[in-house]
């Protein structure tokens, strides 16, 4: 399996959830345990200091369609995004982050997984209890019991806009549910990063003209899992999304730039609003990156057909080494979110101007 493991993208595609899957590469098709697929995709990490993202669905993956982006950005709120951005607190980021990391693991099969995502839920509901336009839900997936998290703020308009990153964490030293995997960065930095937009919106009492999803979702570290199957709902019910961006390691500052917008899988006329929304808002360096592969779940969004991005914390190259083992922790940002704030404000910038 050692040119596999060269391989920078594998789909997996099986017609029942077992312990044998088959990989597909670009020109192969293999027999693998369910077991291995971490080890091949650990030893493409560390052989091209990339993650080697899969993609796990129940049937072989049809060639996907160019998307046509039709939308016309402007950028032209900025006394109600500067507000906004005032309000975001580097302190409750840290605070979330520290204690959604203190689970044991937030694995996509264990109970602190499980726990994880239902104390996320409560949390969502109970800081937005006081707007009848805001509901919660849990999303059951049938083949793993970790729950998607889903937060929608009720638009006037039948569009929508997603803001997204996954909740689970993974420790590939020692893959289970008994591994120690905080996953401080790797996601609960992006997770703690929609808290604070959702946060900053409810205090604003911010009423959008299109609907706006907030999504955690499940089992991305085992295939986008969960965003695969929210991504094909929304492409089988033909709703209409203007946008997707993707929240994946927040706050770990390992280049001179500090945003990478990832320009493969993503879309090329989205990445360049971003890119002036940091400049207009944020006034940081950043540039384009390439993961190659289906590094998070913005993957899922594109290849069904909508619009979608993703802003990295740092280039691939230069990324957090301790994501996927236990010492994913919050000393690696030094036990500070200013990181993770600026993701927040251009979170926050690309709602607000993306909502017309």
């Amino acid at each position: 399996m050692q040119n596999v493991a060269a391989i920078l993208l594998f789909l997996v595609s099986t017609t029942a959830w077992s312990d044998e899957l088959f990989l597909k590469t670009a020109d192969k098709t293999y027999l693998v345990n369910e077991t291995d697929l971490q080890l091949i995709s650990e030893e493409q990490h560390q052989k091209n200091r990339g993650c080697g993202g899969f993609i796990v669905t129940d049937s072989p993956l049809p060639k996907s369609t160019p998307v046509i982006n039709q939308l016309a950005y402007s950028i032209d709120r900025p006394q109600l995004v500067n507000e906004a951005m005032g309000h975001v607190t580097e302190e409750k980021l840290l605070n979330f982050i520290e204690e959604f990391s203190s689970y044991h693991n937030r694995y996509y099969t264990s109970p602190s997984g499980i726990k994880a995502l239902e104390d996320l839920a409560t949390r969502w509901r109970n800081m937005t209890q006081h707007r009848q336009d805001i509901t919660v839900t849990k999303l059951y997936h049938n083949k793993w019991p970790q729950p998607s998290v889903i937060l929608t703020i009720k638009g006037q308009t039948s569009a929508n806009i997603v803001l997204g990153g996954h909740a689970d964490s993974i420790n590939t030293d020692d893959e289970g549910n008994h591994s120690h995997a905080p996953g401080a960065d790797d996601n609960a930095s992006g997770i703690s990063t929609l808290t604070e937009i959702i946060r900053v919106l409810t205090q604003m009492n911010y009423v959008p003209r299109n609907t706006i999803h907030f999504m955690a979702y499940a089992a991305e570290e085992v295939g986008l899992r969960g965003s695969m199957e929210i991504a094909d709902k929304y492409a089988t019910q033909n709703k209409k999304v203007l946008g997707v961006m993707q929240f994946d390691g927040t706050n770990y500052n390992g280049s001179q730039i500090k945003i990478a917008l990832i320009k493969d899988n993503t879309d090329k006329k989205q990445n360049a609003f971003l890119g002036s929304l940091i400049d207009t808002y944020l006034q940081v360096p950043w540039g384009y990156d390439q993961c190659h592969y289906a590094c998070s779940d913005h993957y899922s969004w594109t290849y069904k057909g909508f619009v979608a991005s993703f802003a990295g914390e740092s280039k691939v190259k230069e990324e957090n080494p301790f994501i996927h083992t236990a010492l994913d922790t919050l000393a690696a940002s030094n036990h500070t979110a200013t990181h993770a704030a600026l993701f927040t404000k251009l979170g926050l910038a690309y709602v607000i101007e993306l909502d017309k």
